[in-house]
């Protein structure tokens, strides 16, 4: 059996339909089919889920989901490289401007980087992933024995510790 360090855990969101796609499934979607081009195949994939924005405002309710992947292109094993190109494939997308908690066409965050550690330009784990649960079901549903590189701590029980009443539910 395969553990964290050997995937890549990725977050896909966005809140805002893209003129080039009929909607955010679809763009979602083709997010997931461009990813060989960075080097990395998904392995799985969980639903979409609609979730409030964090923190909570009134912009659109965003939509969300968790991919695993491996890697297939020996360059991808670096994660910085794999950042740059995940900055790029944004951009193609539509993602226009780098403000935190806005809306936005796309937003592809590293969760998890085969259970690497760091904490230089790029923070892995992801910081907040642990603090969310649009991160953490989603991420249930295709790993349930995912744990926390730092923590250790499987996703299950870390999706029940949290405390807050994060609206969520798992889109058909």
């Amino acid at each position: 059996m395969k553990y964290n360090s050997d995937f890549i855990y990725l977050g896909l969101g966005a809140n805002l339909r893209s003129l080039s796609y009929n909607n955010i499934q679809n763009l979602l979607e083709s997010i997931k089919i461009r990813l060989p081009r960075l080097g990395l195949r998904v392995a799985s994939s969980s639903k979409n889920w609609i979730t409030y924005p964090m923190p909570y405002s009134n912009i659109p309710l965003f939509i969300n989901c968790v991919i695993k992947c491996l890697v297939i292109k020996e360059k991808t094993n670096n994660p910085y490289k794999l950042l740059k190109d995940i900055k790029k494939l944004e951009k193609i997308m539509g993602r226009a401007k780098k403000k935190k908690n806005i809306s936005r066409v796309v937003d592809i965050d590293i969760l998890d980087f085969k259970g690497k550690v760091l904490s230089e330009e790029l923070v892995l784990p992801h910081p907040r992933m642990h603090l969310r649960k649009f991160v953490l079901s989603p991420l249930m549903s295709i790993d349930e024995n995912w744990k926390h590189p730092i923590s250790k701590i499987r996703v299950d029980i870390l999706s029940h510790k949290l405390k807050t009443g994060q609206y969520l539910r798992e889109k058909l």
